[in-house]
């Protein structure tokens, strides 16, 4: 009988204090599992995000400190310089002189370039027009002028630069000594554009909306940047 007890007592099992403990622990372990999964997943969401935002930004960047460096006011063969280097410039949009090499050759010929941020859209593009020689050594070459945001003549090359942009102002300006040059509502008077000397750049991409998930993985590039050709 003493035998059959001591049996007995050994087949009891697992009891039920046994039983909570051990689904406690179990839980817990799972809770923190599922918890590091999810935090692991956010980060490689958020990384993939600023990743993609980062390359756009850099991209349009690299082409906006590209062009504004070689901005340079448009000779005119009469010797009298009436195309001064920016044509327009307002918060989202400008439209300058450029001499830049076009063929990878030695020659280095101008350009005229407009950059705009479509609010819109959420884009900068970036149009450029080739000038006509208006002299047989192509020394001196005509462009179309205006005033106004945009320009009526068909343009020689349209350029998405970047896509998925955080609505703002783009572009700042200042003269020589620093001072700010403030568009008005037409953009920069005559006076102020003739004296531009660096264009500050904010650029952001990503989503407009700061309550959303998706604006926390978003990027902001400033530059500033100085014109040599214009220090003159």
């Amino acid at each position: 009988m003493r035998e059959l007890a001591r049996l007995r007592r050994d087949e009891r099992g697992v009891s039920l204090a046994e039983l909570i403990v051990a689904m406690s622990v179990s839980i817990l372990v799972l809770t923190m599992a599922g918890a590091f999964f999810v935090s692991v997943s956010r980060a490689s969401s958020t990384t993939t995000g600023v990743d993609g935002n980062t390359r756009v930004a850099s991209t349009a960047m690299l082409e906006l400190q590209r062009m504004l460096r070689v901005a340079s006011n448009n000779p005119v063969a009469s010797g009298v310089d009436t195309q001064f280097a920016f044509q327009y410039a307002s918060p989202t949009s400008m439209r300058f002189f450029a001499y830049i090499n076009l063929n990878s050759t030695s020659d280095v010929q101008p350009v005229e370039v407009q950059f705009t941020m479509d609010q819109a859209k959420r884009t900068i593009v970036e149009t450029k027009w080739n000038g006509s020689p208006t002299d047989l050594s192509r020394t001196y070459f005509d462009f179309p002028r205006a005033t106004t945001p945009t320009l009526s003549n068909s343009p020689t090359s349209q350029l998405t630069l970047a896509s998925s942009v955080v609505p703002g102002s783009l572009f700042t300006y200042a003269d020589a000594g620093g001072n700010p040059l403030v568009p008005g509502a037409a953009g920069l008077s005559m006076a102020d554009l003739q004296s531009v000397r660096s264009v500050s750049i904010s650029l952001t991409v990503g989503d407009p909306d700061p309550s959303r998930p998706g604006a926390r993985d978003n990027v902001t590039l400033t530059s500033t940047v100085a014109m040599p050709n214009l220090r003159i």
